[in-house]
C-alpha cells in the first residue's frame, strides 16, 4: 500500500462511526472490568490497546512555539474505545494553560520614603523549562511587552498571552521550574532629566496546581532605581596592540556579565543565602526573584513538597516556607532570614552583550539589575564573572575575570567603577595549513567484492552498484576546534595596572581558554586555522587541537598539541589511527533477502566516568544496514546500541530491538584486530547481542485540535531498565549525565532519526514501541 493509501484508510478509519461490541457491564473505572477488558464512558471493553506506561511522545510545534511533553500514565492520554480507530487521544485544549504576563516598573521619586509611581515598562522575554524527558528545554524567545496591538495604538493596560503546557497536578515531573529572562528597554528621548538604562533581570514564575486549564496571571514587578551602571575599560598591560596592517572594520571585543553564585558547602545548616558567609561575598538573594509564591498558612502542619510549616517571623500563624536550601524548590535556594526561597542566580545573565573597541582604555558601559528589590535605600555586594572575547583577528584567549562590585545609593545616578578587563599582547594570528591523512580501510565484502573507503558514504549504494576505486590515502578534513591554558605573563604588570582577576585559575594560576575554530570549506587537502604566535619575541604559542571527525568517517576523534611560531605555515601531517568498527546484522522476523526493509543502527556514547577535557566527540552515531548488514566506525568507549526499522507501509507492525551495552574499549579482550583495525562483530549467534526486528506495540494517537505539522518524538522511557556498565554500575538513560552532560540519552528515541513523524491533518498519528517496553499493565 503507498504512504497515500495508507492516510487515507487511516482517515477513513479515524471518522467511522462504527463502534466495537461492548459488553453487558457498566463500571467506573477499570477494576469494575473483566480481565483484559478496559472501562470507557462507564462501559467495559475489550481492551486492544498497548500498555500507556510503555510509552512516551514529545510534540513540538514551531509556530507559535508550544510544546507537550505526555507520559503514558498521564491522565491528559485518554482513550477511546467506543468509535473506531481505538486510540489515544490528548486534547489540546485540555494541556494549555494561558500565561498572563504583565511588566510594572516602580520609578521612585523619593527614595527615602519609597513613593512613586508603578508603570508599565518594556521588555523583550525568553521564556525557559525544563523538560519532562531530560532533553533540551523548551525556550521561547522574542517575546515583547507590551505586545503589539493590531491598530498600532498604545495600550493603557497592556498583557501579554502566552499558550503553555500544562500537566496533571499529581503527574510525574509535572511541575518543573518556568524562568523568565527580561531585558528591559532602556530610556529614550533627549527630554528626560535622567535617561536610565537597564539591565537584564531574572524570575521564576511559580503556576498554580490546578486540575483544570486557567489563566495564569503573572505580574512581575522591579524597581528602576535597582538598575545600576558600571563602567570600567580594555587595557593591555603588557603594551599596545599591532596596528599594522589595519583591521577594516576596527577589532572589537565582546563582553558579557553572569551572576557568579555560591557553590553549596552541602552543610543543610549553612544555606547559600548566608548573610554572612565566611571570607566570602554574600550571595544575591531575593525573595522577589519568585513571582506567587505559594506561602500559605498551615495551621495542620502540611505543606506541599518541597515547603516545611514554619512559625511566621511577623504573625501568630504558621505557615509554608523554608529554613534549609533543600526545603525550597529545584532552582532556588533559601533566604534563612524571611523564612522564604530566592531564584539561584548563579550563571544567569546581568548585562546586555555589547562591544568595545580593543585597544587600551576603550570604554565599557553596562547596567546591571541589583535586586534591591527588598530595600532601594541599601548598599548592595555583589559577585560577578566578567567574560571577554576578542575579535578572532586578534589571535587572543578567551578570559573570564571574577569581580566583586558594591554598589552604593550615594552613586544612584553615577557609575560604578567595574574595574579593567585586561588582555595580554600577541603578535598578530598567521595561517596554518593542518594536513591529516589516514590509511583507508576494508568496510564491506559482498560476493568477492570489497568496499575500501575513507568513510562510510562508499556503501550508500553497495546494494546495487561494484565498489568504487579504493584511494590509496584518506586527506582528512574533520571539524577542528582550538583550546589552551592561559596564564598571566607578567603577574606584577598585571597588578599594577589594576587588572581583574582570572576566574578559575588553578594553584599555578593557569585557566583553561577557547579560540576559534579551523576553516575546512576552502580548496585543498588541509584544514587552515589562524592562531597567533603569542608575545612577540617569544618561543611560541602552545595550543590544542581538538580533532573530531564526523559520524561516518573511519578515523578516530583526537588531541593534536601544536606550537605556534612566527614563521609557522604548515603544521607536519599528522596520521589519524582508525575507530574502531562496529559490524553485524540485523534480521528480521519472518522475512528473508531483498524483502527484509533496511534498518537504521543507532550507537550512543556512554560518558559516564569519562574526563571532561579528554572526552571527543561525536558522541551519538546512526547508520543503515546494506544487504541486512551494518558497519559503524566509532571512538574507542562503551556504547549504547539499537536497531530502528525503516518506517514504510510494508512494516507498519515492526518494532525497534532492545537496547544492549557494548564495550568498544580498546582494552577489551573481546575486540579483534583485523587488517590493523579494532573490530567488534555482534554475533547473531549470542541472543545478548542478536538484532532481531519483531512486531513491535503499535500505538495509534489522535493530538487533537494540534498544529498540522507538528513534530511528534515518540520515547521509550522504560526499556533501559536494568542495563549494567561493563565495569558493573547501573546505568540510568534518563539521566543527565550518562549520555550528555545536561540530558539523558538520546537512544530512548524509537523513530529513526531520518523519518521524523509530524502530525497530519487528520491529526492521527502511528508508531511502533518495543513490545518488551509494552508489558501488561
Amino acid at each position: 500500500m503507498k504512504r497515500t493509501a495508507l492516510a487515507a484508510a487511516l482517515l477513513g478509519a479515524a471518522c467511522s462511526t462504527a463502534a466495537p461490541d461492548k459488553q453487558d457491564r457498566s463500571c467506573m473505572d477499570d477494576t469494575d472490568c473483566l480481565m483484559g477488558q478496559v472501562c470507557n464512558n462507564n462501559i467495559c471493553y475489550e481492551n486492544d490497546l498497548p500498555p500507556r506506561d510503555g510509552i512516551a511522545i514529545d510534540v513540538q510545534t514551531a509556530v507559535p512555539p508550544f510544546r507537550l511533553e505526555i507520559f503514558g500514565n498521564d491522565t491528559a492520554l485518554q482513550r477511546i474505545l467506543d468509535r473506531l480507530p481505538n486510540r489515544y487521544y490528548i486534547d489540546r485544549a485540555q494541556v494549555r494553560d494561558r500565561l498572563r504576563i504583565t511588566l510594572l516598573e516602580n520609578q521612585l521619586d523619593d527614595l527615602e520614603e519609597g513613593t512613586g509611581m508603578e508603570v508599565p515598562v518594556a521588555a523583550s522575554i525568553e521564556l525557559q523549562q525544563p523538560s519532562r524527558f531530560a532533553r533540551s528545554p523548551f525556550v521561547v524567545t522574542d517575546l515583547s511587552f507590551p505586545p503589539p496591538t493590531l491598530d498600532g495604538a498604545t495600550d493603557p493596560d497592556p498583557v501579554l498571552f502566552k499558550a503553555w503546557p500544562r500537566y496533571d497536578a499529581a503527574a510525574t515531573d509535572a511541575h518543573q521550574p518556568l524562568y523568565a529572562k527580561l531585558t528591559y528597554q532602556d530610556d529614550v528621548g533627549e527630554d528626560l532629566p535622567f535617561q536610565w538604562g537597564r539591565g537584564i533581570v531574572a524570575r521564576q514564575l511559580m503556576r498554580k496546581k490546578t486540575d483544570a486549564p486557567i489563566d495564569d496571571e503573572f505580574e512581575i514587578r522591579t524597581v528602576r532605581e535597582c538598575h545600576r551602571r558600571v563602567l570600567g575599560n580594555i587595557r593591555f598591560p603588557d603594551g599596545p596592540l599591532a596596528t599594522e596592517p589595519p583591521l577594516e572594520p576596527p577589532a572589537t571585543v565582546v563582553v558579557n556579565m553572569r551572576h557568579a553564585g555560591r557553590a553549596d558547602d552541602g552543610d543543610p545548616e549553612t544555606p547559600v543565602c548566608d548573610p554572612n558567609p565566611m571570607g566570602e561575598t554574600p550571595a544575591t538573594c531575593s525573595v522577589e526573584t519568585i513571582v506567587n509564591p505559594p506561602y500559605h498558612e498551615c495551621s495542620n502542619g502540611l505543606c506541599p513538597d518541597p515547603y516545611v510549616c514554619y512559625p511566621d517571623l511577623v504573625d501568630d500563624v504558621k505557615r509554608c516556607g523554608c529554613k534549609r536550601d533543600s526545603e525550597c524548590p529545584e532552582g532556588q535556594v533559601c533566604r534563612v532570614d524571611l523564612q522564604q526561597c530566592a531564584l539561584d542566580l548563579t550563571d544567569r545573565p546581568a548585562i546586555k552583550q555589547l562591544s568595545a573597541e580593543a585597544k587600551d582604555d576603550a570604554t565599557v558601559s553596562a547596567w546591571v539589575y541589583t535586586y534591591c528589590d527588598e530595600d532601594p535605600t541599601a548598599d548592595r555586594t555583589m559577585e560577578f564573572i566578567v567574560s571577554a572575547a576578542p575579535d578572532a583577528r586578534l589571535g587572543l584567549p578567551r578570559l573570564n575575570f571574577r569581580v566583586v562590585l558594591t554598589f552604593l545609593v550615594g552613586d544612584l545616578k553615577g557609575s560604578t567603577p567595574l574595574g579593567r578587563i585586561c588582555l595580554p599582547t600577541w603578535e598578530r594570528p598567521v595561517e596554518v595549513l593542518v594536513p591529516l591523512s589516514g590509511k583507508p580501510a576494508r568496510l564491506f565484502e559482498k560476493a568477492e567484492q570489497e568496499w575500501t573507503c575513507c568513510d562510510t558514504s562508499c556503501l550508500a549504494e553497495a546494494a546495487t552498484k561494484p565498489p568504487p576505486e579504493a584511494p590509496t590515502v584518506c586527506m582528512v578534513k574533520p571539524p577542528i576546534t582550538v583550546v589552551g591554558n592561559f596564564a598571566v605573563p607578567d603577574p606584577a604588570t598585571w597588578a599594577a595596572a589594576a587588572c581583574m582577576p582570572l576566574s578559575g585559575a588553578d594553584e599555578q594560576g593557569n585557566v583553561r581558554v577557547t579560540y576559534g575554530s579551523a576553516d575546512c570549506d576552502g580548496d585543498g587537502d588541509a584544514c587552515s586555522v589562524n592562531l597567533s604566535p603569542g608575545p612577540g619575541g617569544g618561543s611560541g604559542q602552545a595550543y590544542t587541537l581538538r580533532v573530531e571527525p564526523p559520524v561516518g568517517s573511519l578515523f578516530r576523534s583526537t588531541l593534536v598539541p601544536v606550537t605556534i611560531t612566527s614563521d609557522s605555515t604548515a603544521l607536519p601531517e599528522t596520521e589519524l589511527q582508525p575507530r574502531v568498527l562496529l559490524r553485524g546484522t540485523v534480521t528480521q522476523e519472518g522475512c528473508t533477502g531483498t524483502g527484509c526493509v533496511p534498518a537504521e543502527i543507532l550507537a550512543e556514547r556512554v560518558i559516564l566516568g569519562e574526563d571532561p577535557e579528554t572526552l571527543l566527540g561525536p558522541y551519538f552515531y546512526n547508520t543503515t544496514t546494506t544487504l541486512g548488514e551494518f558497519v559503524l566506525p566509532v571512538n574507542p568507549g562503551v556504547y549504547l546500541v539499537t536497531a530502528l526499522p525503516t518506517v514504510t507501509p510494508q512494516n507498519s507492525a515492526i518494532g525497534p530491538a532492545p537496547i544492549v551495552v557494548v564495550d568498544l574499549r580498546e582494552d577489551n579482550p573481546d575486540l579483534l584486530e583485523e587488517d590493523g583495525l579494532l573490530v567488534f562483530d555482534m554475533d547473531p549467534s549470542d541472543d545478548t547481542a542478536a538484532f532481531t526486528l519483531t512486531d513491535g506495540a503499535v500505538y495509534t494517537i489522535e493530538l487533537d485540535d494540534f498544529v498540522s505539522n507538528s513534530r511528534v518524538i515518540p520515547l521509550d522511557l522504560t526499556s533501559g531498565e536494568g542495563l549494567l556498565h561493563p565495569d558493573g554500575e547501573p546505568l540510568d538513560l534518563n539521566a543527565p549525565g550518562t549520555c550528555l552532560p545536561g540530558e539523558g540519552c538520546q537512544i530512548r528515541r524509537i523513530r529513526p532519526v531520518s523519518s521524523p513523524l509530524r502530525v497530519p491533518q487528520n491529526q492521527i498519528v502511528r508508531f511502533v514501541a518495543r513490545a518488551a517496553a509494552a508489558a501488561a499493565e
